[in-house]
């Protein structure tokens, strides 16, 4: 609402005592007029309803890590793949000798990429789909879950150990072009031993 403006006799009446001096009661009319200082806005702070968010908060940021470190190994083992593969191969990562069977590195898949980290006896393989899979279906899973290829471990002292499975890592898409990124892992007390590992497609 827009605030009256006294006329200038009611200022005369209000600020102007019997003496001619502004008193005690022309103090009280400034009041009055509305020409005391406005009051000043609130400060209190706005609480909001969900400042606290607690309930699952460290379980969605471990999973947006974990996504985060997938995506920036798989950038960087895209980045250093060869043009081709092979199917004998000795690591640049890990100093091991790799062999994969044909159907891994001739057809319908061609091996872009190998490595392992004797450190955390974690192996990774790039797999590109060069021509269309016979049998999709066990290839169709979910990031983590195990996929058609296991491998065996050759030690130092030249014995064998048990399979190894691997697991997709990233790349659900299976039309030729495609690439599959796959990884398996065993203790890091184990790795110091290994020499070589035989890579191949579980026959059924």
């Amino acid at each position: 609402m827009t605030r009256a403006h006294p006329s200038p006799a009611t200022r005369h009446l209000v600020l102007i005592g019997p003496a001619g001096t502004i008193g005690l009661a022309g103090l009280l009319g400034l009041m009055l007029l509305g020409l005391a200082p406005a009051a000043p806005p609130s400060t209190e702070p706005v609480v909001q309803a969900d400042a606290d968010p607690t309930t699952g908060a460290s379980r969605l940021q471990a999973l947006e890590q974990r996504v985060d470190e997938l995506t920036r190994r798989l950038q960087q083992l895209e980045s250093g793949a060869s043009s081709g593969g092979s199917a004998s191969a000795p690591s640049k990562a890990g100093d091991i000798h790799w062999s994969f069977d044909a159907a891994l590195s001739r057809d319908p898949f061609n091996v872009k990429h190998q490595s392992f980290d004797r450190g955390s006896g974690r192996f990774d393989v790039l797999l590109k789909v060069v021509a269309p899979i016979p049998n999709p279906t066990p290839w169709q899973v979910p990031s983590g879950a195990p996929v058609p290829v296991v491998a065996r471990i050759g030690l130092a002292d030249g014995t064998a150990s048990e399979s190894l499975v691997f697991h997709l890592a990233r790349g659900p898409r299976l039309e030729p072009g495609a690439i599959l990124h796959i990884e398996a892992q065993v203790p890091p007390d184990q790795a110091a031993a290994i020499s070589g590992l035989s890579v191949g497609i579980r026959r059924e």
